[in-house]
């Protein structure tokens, strides 16, 4: 039987802003409430309840702590585990699944300057979906990435001086630390790791500029110097894809930025680098479970509708 009794929120866990009210969704758009002037909220989150479908321009992390929480983004279904660290990364459409008590902390920091920096590009490829930190993905950074995230709580809960700051420290932090375990898992692979990291960088580089451009295999592995083979190899083992999932999930996150304005989806296909509206429709649902008619619907008309719905 589903436990769905209220539960308060300890006092050393209150929002240190006394006016907050609640989360605001306007159909599936989250508008982020910001603690007063900053760019960050973080939530000690024991609700019974799940959490409907939303997406936001912020980073979301969500920590189990006890109990289990389920959460669905894209076509991936995450049951976290107590001390599990699920980050999801901005505009992506996610849910949670919950009938049970439990305990979380939820945390949504905003980042945009960081997305257009160069640093942010060598780590892009871990963030495409959602990520998952515990000691069995990531054994060699999850205790410090851990740390990073209660010590934001720290700062935050108790409105120490320089709070928001501190937490965007820890975060760049956290992403330093995500680029660590991408380096070491190449490093795993090959001799000559910082030869061949510099050289798969250089070529994401390249496709951030040219992902509209028709880029063959041959053609990144030329870019690289090395063979076919040896770069498909490298490629995999630095991002986690194969060339040709990178390129396609590329495209399709800038596709799902213009299906936030009016331009035809057409248009969008072509211009976020597919060749056919078929094609740019099949990988879109393959990837992300929605058509990108069905996308654009879910997301633009939070800009039509006015009226939120405290949840």
């Amino acid at each position: 039987m589903a436990d769905l009794e209220y539960r308060e929120v300890p006092e050393k866990y209150q929002q240190p802003d006394s006016e907050f009210t609640g989360r605001i969704v306007r159909n599936s758009k989250e508008f982020v409430t910001y603690n007063a002037t900053s760019h960050v909220r973080i939530w000690y989150n024991n609700q019974s309840e799940g959490y409907a479908l939303h997406s936001h321009d912020a980073f979301e992390v969500c920590i189990c702590v006890q109990n289990t929480y389920e959460c669905h983004a894209n076509n991936t279904v995450h049951v976290l585990k107590e001390g599990d660290i699920l980050i999801i990364p901005p505009n992506m459409l996610h849910e949670y699944v919950n009938d049970s008590y439990g305990i979380r902390f939820i945390y949504l920091i905003e980042m945009n300057g960081f997305y257009k920096s160069q640093d942010y590009k060598t780590i892009e490829p871990m963030l495409f979906n959602t990520l998952l930190i515990n000691n069995e993905t990531c054994p060699d950074i999850y205790d410090d990435v851990y740390k990073l995230f209660m010590d934001m709580n720290s700062v935050y809960f108790t409105n120490t001086n320089f709070w928001e700051t501190t937490i965007y420290i820890k975060m760049y932090q956290v992403f330093a630390e995500i680029a660590k375990h991408s380096e070491n898992e190449v490093k795993k692979e090959t001799l000559n790791s910082s030869q061949s990291i510099s050289r798969i960088n250089a070529l994401l580089k390249y496709i951030d500029i040219n992902y509209a451009e028709e880029i063959s295999t041959e053609y990144a592995a030329e870019f690289t110097g090395f063979s076919k083979y040896h770069f498909l190899r490298l490629f995999k083992i630095q991002t986690g894809y194969t060339f040709h999932d990178y390129l396609t999930l590329k495209r399709i996150t800038i596709a799902e930025d213009l299906l936030m304005t009016d331009m035809p989806i057409t248009d969008i296909a072509f211009q976020s680098g597919f060749n056919t509206l078929p094609s740019f429709c099949r990988a879109f649902k393959k990837y992300t479970t929605y058509s990108p008619s069905d996308y654009k619907k879910l997301r633009i008309k939070t800009h039509e509708n006015s009226d939120g719905e405290n949840i």
